[in-house]
């Protein structure tokens, strides 16, 4: 018999991001809906659990390019020239396995396998023009990054001096188990370069997001922080990207950034030591968010 998994505090930037939008919803994410895989978890731990794992049509699109721009690398690693229209193929072959998982339900016996869409659960339900929107999204994302400065930085670079990352990775601060990791980083003429894929339009807030890449390659690959550079992809926008150093200043900000952001998770604790949470401890931030939180169907507060 397998011992029960534990729940580890640990940190990521969109753990503090949930956080922030709502600690009522983040309660329901990390702690209400724990263990709700189980076979007899309580009805209420099992309707959270199924609720975490709703997800988008605009999220799952955005996964399936990045499992794309995966699959191309790998083949490029080994001297095979991706395709990219098959590629786009692929990626629409997988959305539409995904609404096809939703109308069926098929998440109801595996509900982190298969796909339970935010817009079949509370609508409303996408319409086709929505749908080929979506898809020419993915379309363009896949193609753009075949012709972007991105890839053809990645062509030049020997895949010998690309950096091993795994799709979930961690390094400690100060403690705290904290998940970070690129889409793609390599060492280029005595740099760390790392990237990360985008397939939406630029956000202030993804420079913390590089930042945060350097402390990691810092800490797993033994970069020296003052010799990488990072940049988001947005590839939507032509795939072009201007890695910029990561200062002194810019470490200091997001250490202190990510330092109280901690303080603030493990301050709503019941029990800090053994993670243990009480959803008394976290309250709601009712707003206009509460229309895309995948817990508004079971909570009081939404509007």
């Amino acid at each position: 018999m397998r011992a029960p998994l534990e729940n580890e505090f640990s940190w990521s930037l969109s753990r503090a991001r949930t956080f922030e939008d709502c600690a009522l919803k983040y309660w329901f994410h990390y702690y209400g809906s724990w263990g709700g895989w189980e076979p007899d978890a309580p009805s209420e731990v099992r309707e959270l659990y199924l609720l975490k794992n709703l997800t988008n049509l605009h999220l799952i699109a955005g996964d399936t390019v990045h499992r794309a721009i995966q699959r191309a690398l790998e083949d490029h690693a080994r001297r095979k020239e991706p395709d990219p229209e098959k590629l786009v193929q692929w990626c629409k072959a997988e959305m539409q396995r995904a609404v096809h998982e939703s109308l069926e339900e098929a998440w109801r016996e595996r509900p982190k396998q298969c796909a339970r869409l935010f817009e079949h659960h509370y609508g409303p339900k996408p319409q086709r023009e929505f749908l080929v929107r979506i898809a020419k999204k993915i379309g363009d994302s896949i193609r753009r990054f075949f012709t972007s400065p991105a890839f053809g930085l990645i062509r030049e670079t020997d895949p010998g001096e690309w950096l091993p990352m795994e799709t979930l990775d961690t390094f400690q601060f100060e403690g705290t188990k904290v998940y970070a990791v690129p889409d793609f980083a390599c060492r280029h003429r005595g740099e760390v370069i790392l990237l990360d894929w985008k397939t939406g339009q630029p956000d202030e807030r993804n420079a913390d997001q590089v930042v945060l890449y350097a402390l990691f390659a810092a800490a797993r690959w033994g970069a020296d922080p003052d010799r990488v550079r990072g940049a988001p992809v947005y590839l939507l926008n032509g795939g072009g990207f201007e890695p910029r150093p990561v200062t002194p200043e810019d470490r200091t900000r997001v250490a202190d950034m990510v330092r109280r952001s901690i303080a603030a998770m493990r301050g709503r604790l019941k029990d800090p030591v053994t993670n243990a949470a009480e959803r008394e401890g976290f309250a709601p931030s009712p707003g206009h968010a509460c229309r895309s939180c995948n817990f508004r169907g079971v909570c009081a507060h939404a509007r």
